[in-house]
């Protein structure tokens, strides 16, 4: 069985009304129901701490695929500069390895929070990540692109950050081609590792 770890801050954790939910996870086995699904979203994440629990919370885990989604916290004040984004996300495919990761651009967040979490860095990071990927041959789910053609109100909550059911099934629809694609591969790695053996 494929095994997909989901790696981000409060949006991979599905946050509720306040509260982490399998709404991400539930979204995803809507189209990969006999995939192990681990998620590993961490509220207030960004990549800097992640760093720090990528060993705990997803090498040990020997993932086939990981989908590498950060960036919402990143550009605050208390989040590292852009560079350092760059660097730590480069980090982490290393530590991975480029055949298993699937990088998601950060969406958007509503009108109360531009001070803080800013819609004009956020696309800075997004672009960044698009580039990166590029050079580093990884697949690559631009979710920012689409975000931005929808109004703040039909994809996140009330607090202008976390996302919406809508939101959720959008992110989904884009991301499962590339998780196929990765399953795929996957499967018949491991078929060609069991027929080695015979």
């Amino acid at each position: 069985m494929t095994n997909l770890v989901l790696f981000g801050d409060s949006i991979t954790a599905g946050m509720t009304d306040g509260y982490p939910s399998p709404i991400f996870s539930n979204e995803i086995r809507k189209y990969f129901p006999n995939i192990e699904i681990l998620n590993r979203g961490v509220p207030g994440d960004h990549t800097d701490l992640a760093l720090s629990r990528i060993q705990a919370d997803i090498l040990q885990s020997n993932p086939d695929i990981v989908t590498i989604f950060f960036g919402t916290n990143d550009v605050t004040a208390e989040g590292p500069d852009y560079q350092t984004f760059i660097t730590n996300i480069k980090e982490m495919i290393t530590l991975i390895g480029t055949q298993k990761c699937i990088l998601i651009t950060p969406g958007i967040t509503g009108p109360s929070l531009q001070d803080f979490y800013p819609n004009q860095k956020l696309s800075q990071y997004a672009q960044g990540l698009v580039t990166l990927a590029e050079e580093l041959n990884v697949a690559c789910y631009d979710w920012h692109s689409i975000a931005t053609e929808y109004e703040a109100s039909e994809l996140l909550q009330a607090d202008d950050i976390h996302y919406s059911k809508k939101a959720y099934e959008l992110l989904v629809q884009g991301l499962a081609p590339l998780i196929e694609a990765k399953d795929k591969i996957s499967t018949e790695n491991k078929e060609k590792d069991l027929l080695g053996k015979q």
